[in-house]
């Protein structure tokens, strides 16, 4: 199984630098959608991992995928200039929703 980073390009090259083979770059919620889309025709993807900046503008498309497939999961992650608050609900809805158990934090 193949993780993957769709994100900003300062986000993007810090994976790079840690490994990660497989780092799209974009720019706006509508590259971010057909990279999306792209990589869910390969099932080889366990994770994708998007910044909380562009995640929030596609939330209904991760929405939409991680109810529909089990694979990948998709997550966000703060990018340089911070946490959206709306990041850790996303991830203790995904959570919940995937395994059945509620997170306290």
């Amino acid at each position: 199984m193949k993780i993957a980073i769709v994100a900003d390009v300062d986000t993007v090259n810090c994976f790079k630098l840690g490994g990660l083979e497989h780092v799209y770059t974009v720019e706006n919620a509508e590259e971010a959608e057909e990279r999306i889309s792209e990589l869910l025709e390969t099932p080889d993807f366990a994770l994708i991992i998007m910044t909380d900046h562009i995640a929030n503008r596609i939330r209904a498309t991760i929405n939409e995928v991680t109810e529909e497939q089990e694979y990948p999961l998709i997550i966000s992650i703060p990018s340089v200039s911070g946490a959206s608050p709306l990041a850790l609900d996303s991830i203790n809805e995904l959570i919940k929703r995937k395994t059945g158990i509620e997170l306290k934090l």
